[in-house]
């Protein structure tokens, strides 16, 4: 007896409009969630500059971006300690040009927020090896 009204619930449901509506809903929310979505790329890690000279952020460029890192250049402290802030997860090294009014500050703040980033610090006499070598070491 049972069965024989669970039949007839079910044909009523599947001959009415509020059957097919709920039909519908039902295999349009299966449908969306089982669509294969693509992953998303995993984030690249960083390098933050924070330097005005463009020699100095071309360098970096040249040898991080070929290792699959992502240069981020601030060309202020105000700018790099905004970037330290909110990318602190993917930073894996900081090149910081010493001569820069707050440089100290960065440095201290790069280390608190990233305890193990790499800091490069350019004196202003350094050279181009004096960039590149620490900082093929560092990544």
């Amino acid at each position: 007896m049972v069965l024989m009204f669970g039949l007839m619930g079910t044909l009523t449901l599947g001959l009415t409009n509020t059957g097919h509506e709920l039909y519908d809903e039902v295999v349009s929310w299966a449908t969306s969630s089982l669509r294969y979505t693509e992953p998303a790329a995993p984030a690249r890690p960083q390098v933050l500059v924070i330097t005005k000279n463009r020699d100095d952020q071309t360098l970096v460029a040249l040898i991080v971006n070929p290792r699959g890192y992502q240069v981020v250049v601030a060309e202020n402290a105000a700018r790099g300690s905004e970037i330290l802030r909110s990318e602190a997860g993917l930073i894996a090294a900081v090149v910081l040009d010493t001569n820069m009014l707050g440089a100290d500050n960065i440095a201290a703040m790069a280390r608190s927020l990233v305890p193990m980033v790499r800091l490069i610090r350019l004196d202003p006499d350094h050279t181009p090896l004096d960039v590149s070598k620490p900082l093929v070491d560092a990544i």
